[in-house]
Parts: C-alpha cells; sequence; structure tokens
C-alpha cells in the first residue's frame, strides 16, 4: 500500500482499524465502497482480482453517460480501490482456493457482493470460509433483501433506487428521477462498513465471527427513515419540493445572482432575523406577516417578496449576511462548487491525492485520526507481498505462476 503521511492526526499514527485484515472479492461499487471505507480507517484490505481477467472498473469505456479515457479509467479505479493490496489470484483452480483458505485463516474480516449462487460454485459461501476461520467476520452485500423471493435477484444501483422508492422521493414532480452517481450502491457499501465494525465488536466479545449484511433496500429505507415511517405509520405523505409553492416561504430556496441560497427557518423567532437579513425589516409591521402564523398563511405573497431581492447579491454574499443574522442557510452548490470549497479542502474532507485525483475521505471522525493520503495498486501489485507473510517461499510463487494460479 502506498501512503503518504499528509492528513494524519499524528505523524506515524496508526488507524482505528489498524492490525484488522480484510479480504474483498467484489465487483462493481457496493463491496468496493466497504473496502475502501474500512481501509480509509486503517484497515489492511486486499483485494483479490481474478488471474487473466480485469475488474470492470478497471476497463470501463463510460460512467454516467460521461467518456472515459485513461486517465478517467484510472480515476475510477482510484475513487473505489485506494488503500488497498491488490492479490492476482485464481479462486476457481484447487491451488488457488488453498492460497485462499490460507489468506483467510489470517483474515478478519472478508467482504463480498457476490450473488449467492457464484458464491457456492466459488467456494466463498459463508459455511466454508466460517469453516475455516471460525473468527470471520463474513460481511455480504446485497440487493433487494437479504432473504426470501427477491434474495437472489440481480440488483444495482438503479434498480434499488426504483424499488426502494428513492426515485420518487426525490423527484419534484411525480415523474421518476435517477440522480446519478452510484448513490444507493454507495451508501450500502458504506453501511455494511458499518455492520462489520459491530461484527468485530461482538467478536471481541464472544470470541467467534459470523454473518453480517446490507442491502440496498435495507439502506435505502433507513435513509427514508422519516418519510417511509410517516406513509407507513399515520398513512401521510410528505409533499413534494417546489421552488414556486412553498408551505413555509422561509424553509424554501431562492434565486440568487448566480445561483440560488438556501434558508431554513422553522420557528417564528427565526423570522425577524431573516428578515433584518434580507432588509425586509419592515414587513415585522405589515400585518400579513407580523406573527409567525401569518408568515405561513401568507406565505405566497411573502415568497414572491423575497424571490425579487435575492437576485440582488451573489449567493456567497446572501450566505454571509445570513450568517451574521445566525439564520439557518447555505449556498446550492453544483459538485464544482464542492470541489472548490475552500472550507472543504480545509477540513480535508476533499483532499488531493498523490496521484492527482481529488475525493472525499472516508465519512468517519475518530479522534484525532485523519487517513493518510492513498494511492490505487496496479493490477497484482502484491501478490508476492502478500502470499510472503502467508508463508509461501519464493519456489511455491514460481509454481503457482507457471500454471496460472496467480500473476
Amino acid at each position: 500500500m502506498t501512503t503518504t503521511d499528509e492528513g494524519a492526526g499524528e505523524a506515524g499514527a496508526a488507524g482505528p482499524l489498524h492490525g484488522v485484515r480484510v479480504v474483498e472479492v467484489s465487483m462493481y461499487v457496493q463491496a468496493p465502497v466497504t473496502g475502501l471505507a474500512l481501509a480509509g480507517l486503517g484497515a489492511d484490505v486486499v483485494k483479490i482480482e481474478q488471474v487473466g481477467r480485469d475488474d470492470f472498473m478497471r476497463t470501463a469505456s463510460a460512467l454516467y453517460g460521461v467518456p472515459l479515457d485513461d486517465r478517467g479509467r484510472d480515476w475510477l479505479w482510484a475513487a473505489l480501490n485506494r488503500g488497498k493490496r491488490t492479490l492476482a489470484l485464481d479462486v476457481t483452480a484447487d491451488a488457488g482456493r488453498r492460497v485462499l483458505h490460507r489468506l483467510i485463516a489470517s483474515a478478519d474480516v472478508f467482504v463480498t457482493n457476490l450473488r449467492e449462487e457464484a458464491l457456492a460454485r466459488l467456494g466463498l459461501d459463508p459455511a466454508t470460509l466460517c469453516g475455516v476461520n471460525p473468527r470471520l467476520v463474513y460481511a455480504k452485500g446485497g440487493g433487494f433483501t437479504a432473504s426470501g423471493p427477491l434474495a437472489g435477484l440481480p440488483c444495482q444501483d438503479t434498480v434499488g433506487m426504483a424499488y426502494g422508492g428513492l426515485m420518487d422521493l426525490t423527484s419534484s414532480t411525480g415523474e421518476p428521477n435517477y440522480p446519478p452517481g452510484g448513490l444507493s450502491d454507495v451508501l450500502t457499501g458504506t453501511m455494511l462498513a458499518s455492520a462489520i465494525m459491530a461484527g468485530l465488536v461482538q467478536r471481541a466479545t464472544t470470541g467467534r465471527g459470523g454473518v453480517v449484511g446490507a442491502t440496498q433496500t435495507q439502506s435505502l429505507l433507513w435513509l427514508q427513515l422519516l418519510p417511509v415511517g410517516m406513509a407507513g405509520s399515520i398513512g401521510a405523505t410528505m409533499p413534494r419540493f417546489s421552488t414556486a409553492a412553498p408551505a413555509n416561504p422561509l424553509f424554501h430556496v431562492y434565486p440568487a445572482e448566480d445561483g440560488w441560497i438556501s434558508i431554513a427557518c422553522i420557528m417564528g423567532g427565526q423570522w425577524p432575523p431573516a428578515a433584518r437579513a434580507l432588509g425586509l425589516e419592515h414587513l415585522l409591521e405589515d400585518e400579513r406577516f407580523a406573527t409567525w402564523d401569518g408568515v405561513l398563511a401568507n406565505a405566497e405573497e411573502l415568497a414572491a417578496i423575497i424571490a425579487r431581492t435575492t437576485p440582488q447579491r451573489t449567493k456567497a454574499a446572501w450566505w454571509e449576511v445570513l450568517r451574521e443574522h445566525g439564520v439557518w442557510s447555505a449556498p446550492v452548490n453544483d459538485v464544482h462548487d464542492v470541489v472548490a470549497d475552500g472550507h472543504l479542502r480545509h477540513d480535508a474532507y476533499l483532499p488531493e491525492y498523490p496521484d492527482g485525483f481529488v475525493a472525499p475521505r472516508a465519512p468517519f471522525e475518530v479522534g484525532d485520526w485523519r487517513q493518510t493520503t492513498t494511492t490505487a495498486a496496479a493490477y497484482g501489485q502484491h501478490t508476492d507481498e502478500v502470499l510472503a507473510e502467508l508463508g509461501l517461499d519464493a519456489h511455491e510463487l514460481e509454481e503457482l505462476r507457471v500454471n496460472g494460479t496467480i500473476w
């Protein structure tokens, strides 16, 4: 693993998961994000790649309609796999499975998002691997459900968000909306990392590992805790967001000179400072808006007044004055605004890595620890290193390489 000390909480300090070995056999986004998060916390993540077959994320020609050249493919691979060690191993061969079992015997965690039939065919099912190592925390990412008739169906980010309700919830019109970027897979992979950490804590108490998991549906329902709970518990539906007709004109977004500004006032006491920040303090004497009930009863009129006011300044200028008055607010940023934001760079949320790519750190704060900046490994880069740690000598490595078990 290639690292630098830049961004570390203490020079040379070990991460919270230092000493935890993770073996990852994965595809696409979900389980790779799990390994990425664990590596970001200091775990030793060994990603197994099949001999003679490039991982799809090394060779993708486009992502969500954006063509990828060689630099783009390097970015995509690094985005999901930085900080991991790579082992090129044929797990379909008997010799490869014996090597895998030696690796599993030394591991704390196994991470996968392969479907059940593939896991059984490859000998990577929970019974087999937990039989090799009873202390293993076996982590399985899933799609629709973890059990029942939907458990074995293929599921990826798009259909997961469709089934889990997010395509509808994020729509302002009722027409399905698909926010790009593998959001459901990223969320589920992160939830799976949390489940793994719970499994490790449980193992510390019981002395035994076990199976932990997270599915896309499960994660999306958790994300929609309040709207789904409201629908199921009291039969109500939260109204869709509309820039034209806010129920609360102070819980809304408004056009600025160069974009949009968001304001979030939910209590009557927040209206006077907001009015002063907007230069609309005279409305506090207007009988229509003198009380909070009046603000809500005359929402359309007040929204129209604010909408005529906010284009007079930039969103940055509005944010400054609104913050000075203690008003909950923020500019509405696009992804380019986000990556250029000095606050996020200062807090090391979006570091630039040694390979020149920019990416978020794992979303966990643990004391003073800040994950080290890392690069992504080449195909099979750590094969000899990992196997030497298992006790294989040079002659054994050469034999495995000659028969195509390793690369």
